[in-house]
């Protein structure tokens, strides 16, 4: 590569480049154990080799669990189709019971696929091109912190006001409704009466 540098024209130097340019990515792993790479050592090659073996058990479970825990939202919804087909969904105690503890399960299933898809590709960002060491942002801590606690500072802010108003709306109860007419036919007369 210092060649290149030297000499843009060799020819030599640009085949060598192009024969080898599929692995560029993996000699960029050597960076994070030695930041001059042209004097790495057999050793750190093979430390910068085995950095790209990632830590599978927590993976496979992780994998495992999202997928079980879709298919327990397809046989939930099934099984709350076939209630409310039969009008006993209100009914059912037990299936209501199961829907209220299953409400933070979607979160759960999406963090476990968050996991998978971020700690199953490293320590890439771009498959055998950029590791993630390289990839990182140039902003100081300082300025990510900031932006963290604005962002914080305003969905605080939404959320209180978010339950002031349905706190409110829960307080005044529903609209009152006109009477169903034909339900009760003592209540269709008592208008007529009243003009």
């Amino acid at each position: 590569m210092g060649g290149l540098q030297a000499n843009r024209n060799d020819t030599d130097v640009r085949a060598r480049l192009a024969a080898h340019a599929d692995d560029l990515g993996y000699a960029l792993l050597l960076k994070a154990v030695r930041p001059d790479v042209l004097a790495t050592t057999e050793g750190e090659i093979e430390q910068a080799a085995w950095s790209t073996v990632p830590n599978v058990s927590p993976l496979f479970w992780s994998f495992r669990l999202m997928v079980g825990l879709g298919f327990f939202f397809i046989g939930l919804f099934a099984v709350a189709f076939t209630l409310a087909s039969l009008r006993r969904l209100h009914t059912s105690r037990l299936f209501l019971r199961v829907a209220l503890w299953a409400l933070p399960l979607p979160w759960i299933a999406a963090e476990l696929g968050w996991y998978v898809a971020e700690v199953g590709r490293q320590p890439w960002v771009i498959e055998g091109v950029l590791p993630t060491f390289l990839a990182v942002s140039n902003l100081s801590a300082g300025s990510v912190l900031t932006t963290l606690l604005g962002f914080v500072a305003i969905y605080s802010v939404l959320l209180i006001v978010d339950v002031f108003l349905m706190t409110k709306a829960i307080r005044l109860g529903p609209a009152p409704s006109e009477p169903d007419l034909l339900a009760e036919p003592g209540l269709a007369a008592a208008p007529a009466a009243a003009e």
